[in-house]
């Protein structure tokens, strides 16, 4: 079913009937479930990630590697305090009714667009910070600007960047979708 007439159904649920319509409370439930798999995924990015950065330092005799360490739990720690702030008041609606779980929805919704521009701006800084971090413990004598575009790895890099960015713009667009359709049923 597509959205609009998902959310029309809804409309006509909610005017008609004083109970939960079926696909708005699988709709919320799923994102329930959609949203516990994300802190799953934060906590085991949090143990990989964070867990094989202290690893790297505490194996390492170069003095840099702890600040790389510093700078990855640095990151991971302005991550998880973003992800709880956002999430706070996202787990369920505040009663039975149709109007919490609509109300519920348009928040999850508000909530992964603020999402959209924090990780963006996050993947800029990381990507500026391990850039940085790699350009200067390179063997190479290249100019900064030579070694960013001169090589496969470095280019490759780029093009995920732009897939990272294209997809985050596409999600973004159908949440702003999704957020308008939300408040015009509330709204009705």
């Amino acid at each position: 079913m597509s959205l609009d007439l998902e959310l029309e159904t809804w409309r006509k649920d909610w005017q008609s009937d004083a109970e939960i319509p079926a696909d708005l409370r699988r709709r919320v439930e799923r994102q329930s479930r959609r949203l516990r798999m994300a802190i799953a995924g934060d906590v085991l990015v949090t143990v990989a990630i964070g867990g094989g950065a202290l690893a790297l330092a505490a194996r390492s005799p170069q003095p840099d590697m702890l600040l790389l360490a510093a700078a990855t739990w640095s990151f991971i720690a302005v991550a998880w305090a973003f992800r709880l702030t956002v999430t706070r008041g996202l787990w369920s609606p505040t009663a039975i009714d149709t109007a919490a779980f609509v109300d519920l929805s348009i928040k999850r919704c508000r909530a992964q667009l603020k999402a959209t521009v924090f990780g963006a701006g996050l993947f800029v800084v990381e990507m500026a910070f391990c850039m940085g971090w790699i350009y200067r413990h390179s063997a190479t004598a290249k100019p900064l600007a030579t070694w960013l575009f001169g090589s496969v790895v470095n280019d490759l890099v780029w093009l995920l960047s732009l897939a990272f960015f294209g997809i985050l713009a596409w999600h973004r667009g159908k949440k702003q979708a999704e957020l308008a359709w939300l408040e015009s049923l509330r709204e009705a």
